[in-house]
């Protein structure tokens, strides 16, 4: 039987998959490495060449496939492969009030079905009274890259394109818009949170976030303070969760017992991650377990996994973009859910 070739991203949570350190029992599965590119991002969005019998998904695009019944060819594991904070994301100018006053605002995001721009507009609307009709929304990335929505563009949408995903923080910074909610993987993964201003950032297409507000004379984190963070966490229950591992059905189907094993050979990378981290990130990385009282990076649809893909429900709800709501059950028809 040929080997399984699983595509994961390249980050201390996967490093023992990678590099072979940890095997998944009873299966010939091999781990190729996510590169950022246009195919990448495609991938992501459930665009799959055949090769791989599993992959990361973007859990929002995942979440409205399922509810419009259009996702035919891959079940969600609760593997969360990319998940952290999303408050550094989303950056004003300093001599802006605070997000309470965006209301008639303009705000730039990469796209609607973003996994942070998703988490952002929930947490504008439930904590800072900014609605979905409240503020004028601008979307830098092309209507397919949204395409589980179905071809139409969100009710919401104020402008589509004009604009590069690269260019948001510049044109926030002279004034063309208010706000910006920062596509990519900067600012805000896993545990950099605790620290502000920390080093430990993950590599991002458009450009390193921290930097570019550290560097800047008029651009803040408005809601990025460690408190604020916490005081979210502590009303929320809710770790943000990007990206999951979804597996072929198909494959499943054909390889009984597959899928926990994947679980199990995930939770144990995710066992020995502290070996491939720098002193610094595991400093970190202890120092976020005891914020929170718990670790966000376990496998498995725990309390919080689960309070957290039923809030990202509320949040895509709350946006229109669900025709109906799916249950846990069907989202994770394989975990017990």
């Amino acid at each position: 039987m040929p080997s399984l070739c699983i595509h994961v991203p390249n980050c201390m949570w996967t490093k023992a998959l990678l590099d072979g350190r940890v095997k998944v029992d009873g299966f010939d599965a091999t781990f190729e490495p996510a590169a950022f590119d246009p195919r990448g991002s495609s991938r992501l969005r459930g665009d799959v060449e055949d090769k791989f019998a599993a992959t990361e998904q973007v859990i929002p695009d995942f979440l409205v496939r399922i509810a419009r019944g259009s996702e035919k060819e891959f079940v969600a594991l609760p593997i969360f492969v990319t998940r952290g904070m999303v408050h550094r994301k989303f950056v004003m100018r300093r001599e802006s009030s605070t997000p309470k006053d965006l209301k008639g605002c303009t705000i730039g995001m990469g796209r609607v079905l973003g996994a942070t721009s998703v988490y952002l507009r929930g947490l504008l609307a439930d904590h800072f009274g900014v609605t979905r009709s409240a503020a004028r929304w601008v979307t830098a990335e092309p209507l397919s890259s949204d395409g589980a929505i179905g071809g139409g563009e969100w009710a919401h949408t104020h402008r589509r394109g004009g604009i590069k995903a690269s260019e948001l923080i510049q044109r926030l910074s002279v004034g063309d818009l208010d706000a910006v909610i920062y596509p990519g993987g900067a600012g805000g993964h896993w545990f950099n949170w605790v620290v502000e201003g920390s080093a430990s950032r993950t590599p991002d297409p458009y450009g390193d976030l921290e930097q570019m507000v550290a560097s800047s004379s008029n651009l803040c984190f408005p809601v990025g303070d460690v408190e604020s963070h916490l005081a979210w966490f502590q009303k929320e229950h809710i770790y943000p969760t990007y990206h999951f591992l979804g597996v072929r059905k198909s494959v499943a189907a054909s390889h009984p017992g597959l899928t926990d094993a994947l679980v199990d050979a995930f939770e144990r990378a995710a066992v020995v991650a502290a070996a491939y981290m720098s002193d610094e990130e595991r400093r970190l990385y202890e120092r976020e377990k005891e914020l929170l009282g718990l670790d966000p990076n376990e496998c498995g649809l725990n309390a919080v996994h689960k309070k957290t893909i039923e809030r990202c429900l509320d949040y895509l709800e709350a946006d229109g973009l669900l025709p109906r709501r799916p249950t846990l059950g069907e989202i994770f028809p394989l975990s017990g859910s």
